[in-house]
């Protein structure tokens, strides 16, 4: 059997009746769907244009926060790897990636990605989350898991999984995320990709955002009931007597 180990937690296997590699952590199968998965967005003006025209914006790696995330130079031989028309180290022309998390309750999450507390996140069925895919837009999208292995390995160029080994995976301390990855071949510079507003299950809001900015809550509480009229909105505090976020329903 066809195996690549990354490290001594996790390894690639080749499945030779589905012909592509899975992944196993600690010798068990990673599962290839989540339940839920999260979309947190801090507040600004291109997250609601986002909400209020529900669509995800595949970002360019070289835009992250992590520098060394989706590095190419986990790669070898790097300078071959034409086809993903690379402009410089983790930047890349015509790859998009969404991220998303399967964890609504880490306090890290909200404080990272909400702009503590001051944003929202739209919550979605892990294994179904709809979009609109425009042919001339994108080539072909992958919902994948990130993995994090304790030490990143390079790997020769030759394997097929090459590729989306870069995109996902990540070093051990943001392991926290339990992200999971959109990840897009992109065919022009449109970045927007539509989903169907159905595919939002729940939607939650930072409790500073009510705080700090009234007149912000009150479009987005106006947004969701136009956009998202029969699902639960609730707003996240820190728990008033234990070290865990409290989740109040405020709309349906």
């Amino acid at each position: 059997m066809k195996r690549f180990e990354i490290d001594n937690e996790y390894e690639l296997r080749f499945n030779e009746k589905t012909k592509h590699w899975d992944t196993y952590q600690n010798n068990l199968l990673i599962g290839k769907s989540a339940k839920h998965l999260f979309k947190y967005y801090a507040l600004n003006i291109n997250n609601i244009d986002a909400l209020l025209n529900h669509y995800f914006y595949l970002s360019n790696p070289g835009d992250f926060n992590d520098p060394f995330d989706c590095n190419i130079n986990l790669v070898e031989n790097i300078e071959n790897l034409d086809d993903l028309k690379i402009i410089s180290r983790n930047t890349y022309k015509n790859i998009g990636i969404c991220s998303f998390s399967e964890t609504i309750d880490n306090h890290l999450m909200w404080a990272h990605y909400t702009n503590n507390y001051n944003g929202f996140v739209l919550g979605f069925d892990g294994a179904n989350i709809q979009t609109k895919f425009q042919h001339e837009q994108i080539l072909r999208c992958t919902l994948t898991r990130v993995i994090y292995p304790s030490k990143l390995k390079v790997i020769k160029k030759e394997y097929n999984f090459a590729e989306y080994y870069v995109f996902t995976t990540k070093i051990k301390h943001w392991s926290y995320e339990k992200e999971w990855r959109l990840i897009a071949h992109l065919k022009n510079n449109d970045r927007t990709f539509e989903y169907f507003k159905d595919s939002v299950k729940q939607i939650y809001v930072g409790h500073r955002l009510i705080d700090n900015n009234m007149s912000a809550y009150r479009l987005l509480l106006k947004i969701f009931k136009i956009n998202f009229p029969n699902i639960p909105v609730y707003v996240v505090y820190p728990h008033p007597t234990e070290l865990k976020l409290h989740f109040e329903k405020v709309l349906n």
